[in-house]
């Protein structure tokens, strides 16, 4: 049994595991597959400074605009102000400007586009979020934390072992994520960002992993095989997982990709007991397993709940012999497949509802990308100079 949890666990991250760079990769490497029926705005980026690059790299990735330099429905004009901060003024049919202030010049930007997108798509935007991501360049999968614009970066572990699926506590304080870091073993450990201090959150005999925190923070759910199979389990936050420890799938399959709805009141994984991987949702206080319908492969795991819209979810798919994100409508019962070319993993909503986060593999390199849900534009994030990085959770900002 022991042996068919790791099959499916390691299948599901088969697309994290190459150690190889991709010597063409750019740091901004567009893939456009535009939907007519969507509105895309022309912009054009003036400033003449570090601001105004930045602040197009950062718009680059938004599946609602295409940078031109001429005929544009706005101009967005970005340059540095005193202080650390930057003056915007978007010229167009929606007139704006103001000096926003931040805590250095990318963050000023972050929050300056963000503030664009609100004045001319009154919908809120993700450019002053911050990942959690794994990365290889120092030879083994690291943990690591940056801004969007990959201008921040941070090491978060430096123990010369495998760690990976890193998760945020809803608050930003703190990281939970499985590694071998001491006994060699799946476990999983919790690191306090404020204190810097480390410590082995859940080692039961046999494997933990997946850990997340729910929306309130209140709990942690993971998969542990202390039971003799892959089961899903939760426990109160703030301990160990000793603590308030309860059992919630009793089945003869594999569990596995615990996450939580937007309210705590439910979780969605992904379980093989039809023979290969589907998603499924509990009470998570513990009941009756309920499959969702995705009907699009034989292979459906890795999902997460949208926060913004709780009626989406995006998982991973096999497609055509490749993985792919998917995007699942409650409301109407129906998939899409929103990703294209090379093989995509691990998705994460970011706080706008529209885009995600995911892995894409590519031969055997790994990057992190952004795409937009609706017009299925995909951007790299970051260049090869950071290595292969995969697995990242997306933190909302404040």
């Amino acid at each position: 049994m022991l042996r068919r949890f790791f099959a499916f666990i390691f299948a599901s991250l088969a697309l994290a595991c190459a150690c190889a760079q991709d010597a063409a990769q750019k740091p901004v490497d567009i893939t456009k597959t535009w939907d007519s029926k969507n509105p895309v705005y022309r912009i054009s980026i003036s400033g003449g400074d570090e601001a105004a690059a930045l602040a197009a790299r950062a718009l680059s990735t938004h599946g609602a605009f295409r940078i031109v330099k001429a005929d544009a429905h706005f101009n967005i004009d970005i340059s540095k102000a005193q202080n650390g901060g930057v003056n915007l003024k978007i010229d167009g049919s929606k007139p704006f400007a103001q000096t926003v202030q931040g805590l250095n010049t990318a963050n000023a930007v972050a929050k300056a586009c963000d503030l664009a997108v609100m004045k001319i798509l009154g919908e809120p935007s993700y450019f002053t979020g911050t990942l959690a991501f794994v990365s290889d360049r120092t030879g083994h999968t690291e943990i690591y934390s940056s801004d969007m614009l990959f201008q921040n970066i941070r090491s978060i572990t430096n123990d010369k072992s495998d760690s990976m699926l890193p998760h945020w506590s809803p608050d930003g304080s703190k990281i939970i994520y499985t590694g071998y870091f001491r006994t060699k073993l799946m476990d999983l450990y919790e690191i306090d960002l404020r204190t810097k201090t480390r410590k082995t959150f859940a080692a039961f005999k046999g494997t933990n992993t997946g850990g997340a925190f729910s929306p309130d923070g209140s709990k942690v759910a993971m998969i542990l095989t202390a039971s003799g199979n892959a089961e899903i389990w939760t426990c109160a936050a703030g301990g160990t997982a000793k603590t308030n420890l309860k059992r919630l799938t009793t089945t003869s399959a594999a569990e596995a990709s615990a996450a939580w709805s937007p309210n705590g009141k439910e979780l969605i994984f992904s379980s093989d007991q039809m023979g290969g991987p589907q998603i499924y949702t509990m009470p998570s206080s513990g009941g009756q397993m309920k499959r969702i319908p995705t009907n699009i492969s034989g292979y459906c795991s890795e999902p997460d709940w949208n926060k913004r819209f709780p009626n989406l979810i995006a998982f991973t798919t096999a497609q055509s012999g490749a993985f792919q994100i998917a995007v699942y409508d409650f409301n109407t019962k129906q998939s899409k497949v929103i990703t294209t070319g090379g093989s995509s993993s691990l998705p994460r909503w970011t706080n706008d509802g529209r885009h995600i986060i995911f892995t894409k593999t590519q031969g055997k390199s790994r990057a992190l990308y952004i795409v937009d849900s609706i017009t299925q534009k995909q951007t790299a994030l970051h260049s090869k100079n950071l290595g292969n990085c995969a697995e990242a959770d997306f933190l909302p900002g404040k």
